[in-house]
């Protein structure tokens, strides 16, 4: 039986949705502090040892996003770098547009995850995976 067709009847009452919900808001609230994204991770790792079923499924997406968001703020500062490397600011030229593409990066990654979290707060909320059915192959 796949991870994602569990029910959640056996998770613990501690953790619940409310658990799950807490590591959301921390995520989203990323966005505005960029430390919450770390308190949310922490809070995800210690909730998903006793966590079953749709709640651990969850947890386990949460700690994945993390990761890759960790990924991708890491790339684009190093595309940053090299952009800056080949084109100081203060000198003129096309190089100059070189710019927008780390920041481009940044920001459609930055919407893609604002989307993913959304999608998964409505999953906990219904009671089903994290990410809709033709996207599960992402989540495993």
């Amino acid at each position: 039986m796949s991870e994602f067709s569990r029910s959640s009847q056996g998770s613990s009452p501690v953790i619940g949705r409310s658990g799950v919900l807490l590591v959301y808001a921390l995520y989203i609230a990323r966005f505005f502090t960029g430390i919450s994204l770390l308190a949310g991770v922490i809070v995800a790792y210690l909730l998903r040892r006793s966590s079953v079923g749709v709640e651990r499924m969850h947890l386990n997406w949460l700690v994945r996003l993390f990761w890759y968001d960790v990924a991708f703020i890491i790339g684009s500062a190093a595309l940053f770098l090299a952009c800056f490397l080949t084109e100081p600011p203060g000198s003129s030229g096309p190089g100059q547009l070189l710019f927008l593409l780390p920041i481009g990066i940044f920001a459609i990654w930055n919407i893609v995850l604002l989307v993913s979290l959304v999608v998964g707060v409505r999953g906990i909320l219904a009671g089903s995976g994290p990410l809709p059915e033709r996207f599960r192959g992402l989540a495993e």
